[in-house]
């Protein structure tokens, strides 16, 4: 069982292959949003993993982000994630990413629980 106040960190150091030039969001070579995004949703997952019974994941399904401050390639960024709600099979993360001179990022996260069996057998039900 997931708790509220279950706390997940991480840390990025910025490579030119994380910089928005790099996934095309957009032309300078700094912390792309979108790999913040995934630092983010990695925090969280990995920090609810251990928690969850056999055959369980949790999959994304709200980011409600700002990306507040540039990090240049070369720049530490560590994500903070902490659960906040846990209602049912849906959990809620407060998310910060810093670096050495603040803000990065901050906003909210969700995910919810599911069985990885009947997830993927529901998801596999597109193709046929």
């Amino acid at each position: 069982m997931v708790d509220v106040g279950t706390i997940g960190e991480r840390s990025l150091e910025v490579t030119e292959k994380d910089t928005a030039l790099a996934w095309g969001s957009g032309t300078l070579p700094v912390l792309a949003t979108p790999k913040m995004i995934l630092l983010i949703e990695e925090t969280a997952s990995a920090a609810v993993a251990p928690f969850l019974p056999e055959g369980d994941t949790t999959v994304g399904t709200l980011v409600d982000v700002k990306h507040v401050s540039a990090s240049p390639v070369g720049t530490e960024v560590r994500c903070r994630v902490e659960v906040v709600e846990v209602d049912r099979a849906r959990i809620r993360f407060s998310v910060s990413v810093t670096d050495a001179f603040g803000d990065v990022g901050t906003g909210f996260h969700e995910r919810f629980v599911v069985h990885s069996d009947k997830f993927m057998s529901r998801a596999n039900s597109k193709l046929s």
